[in-house]
């Protein structure tokens, strides 16, 4: 099986392209061709790279970015598609989205469409010109009517799916998944505490990801004072960048646990399997809002797979993806997000038994192999039956 696979932005410096670009990875593993083209930024991020490239990588190709290149990638996609089983749409972002359509209907392939996040309430947050969201929007919404099958990473994006009157015979979940060999308790966290300027003898609280769109990394910024209260041995971890990282700095200097706040900025995704195992509790805090309930939090996912115990707002999918090894609390809620921190803090026996869990749960169900054999066995199924 051959697969044309494309994403709208950087595989090297955008986080969220992990996913693609460790689904196409898990094919070729299993002995499947997969091409990736992305979109390179011509604006490279002060941080610089984020992964590298890998020896056995798929092949990958540079599109180039925003619609007035359309014909040049339609071009290179119809080329690159030509003796391909299956076009692969990760995002509907009209740059990407448009020549990736045409060429499916040129070439008569069938098109996988990949749906892992509320574009569109996304865009409510992050894009200010109203055209640009308004577009989104109804890419959003009508590409499930182009797509032959449908992968959806939570709950909410199904029901959306469905609404749309996508057939559920063709589509899977595939949720967020984490490499389990990478991300693994056995780390030395120890080393990573040092480097971090990070007490050795207080219990170390954790936020990570990017800090941008559906972020609430404030919450647990301003729940900080409230865990103190009660268990003044513990200090708070953000590591992550974004745009909200200035806003973040300001909130948590003004904060009366400002003294055991430290935020890290981007940090190398070499080092993030090592920072989350230097901590003790992982938070993953979220508001009750539209993006954040269609949400499969790739955070979660690496928590698990470290073995740590996690503190996780009952928003989307974050409730089932932690059950049996997690503490659930309130979104928005500052004093359950607080009370849900102290219950590992205050019970050391605890954290551990809700951690092996969490590595056992992440080694079923959130690992990038298991979300490679979704994939293979939704196209043996459908497409290549036909």
């Amino acid at each position: 099986m051959k697969i044309l696979m494309l994403h709208p932005h950087d595989l090297w410096y955008d986080p969220w392209t992990i996913r693609i670009l460790e689904l196409a990875r898990g094919l070729q593993r299993r002995g499947h061709n997969a091409i990736l083209c992305h979109m390179p930024r011509k604006d490279k991020p002060e941080h610089g790279h984020l992964r590298t490239r890998q020896p056995d990588d798929p092949l990958v190709y540079e599109l180039l970015p925003r619609q007035k290149h359309f014909l040049h990638n339609y071009r290179l996609l119809c080329q690159l598609g030509l003796d391909c089983d299956i076009l692969y749409l990760q995002k509907c972002f009209p740059a990407s989205t448009l020549p990736l359509l045409w060429a499916a209907q040129r070439l008569k392939k069938p098109l996988h469409y990949d749906w892992d996040d509320n574009e569109t309430a996304l865009a409510r947050i992050v894009e200010k010109r109203f055209f640009s969201r308004f577009q989104l929007a109804s890419y959003e919404r009508l590409l499930p009517r182009f797509a032959s099958t449908l992968t959806y990473s939570s709950e909410a994006l199904k029901q959306k799916a469905l609404q749309a009157g996508f057939d559920p015979r063709l589509m899977r979940h595939l949720p967020v998944g984490a490499d389990v060999q990478r991300f693994r308790p056995d780390l030395d966290g120890d080393a990573e505490r040092k480097a971090l300027e990070l007490s050795p003898d207080k219990l170390v609280v954790l936020y990570l990801g990017q800090l941008e769109g559906a972020a609430h990394a404030r919450r647990l910024v301003e729940a900080a004072p409230l865990v103190l209260a009660h268990a003044p041995d513990v200090q708070f971890l953000f590591a992550g960048g974004g745009e909200q990282l200035p806003e973040l700095r300001r909130l948590a200097a003004a904060s009366p646990a400002a003294h055991a706040i430290k935020i890290t900025g981007y940090v190398e995704a070499s080092r993030v399997p090592g920072v989350i195992t230097a901590a003790d509790i992982c938070v993953a805090c979220f508001d009750d809002d539209e993006a954040s309930r269609c949400k499969s939090p790739l955070k979660i996912a690496e928590y698990l797979a470290c073995g740590k115990p996690i503190v996780a707002s009952r928003v989307g999918d974050a409730a089932w993806m932690t059950e049996g090894c997690g503490a659930v609390v309130k979104p928005g809620d500052l004093s359950s997000l607080a009370d849900g921190i102290l219950q590992y803090a205050l019970d050391p026996s605890r954290r551990k038994r809700d951690g092996e869990k969490a590595r056992r749960r992440a080694l079923e169900l959130f690992t990038w192999d298991r979300g490679s054999e979704t994939l293979i066995e939704l196209f043996e199924e459908t497409i290549l039956q036909r």
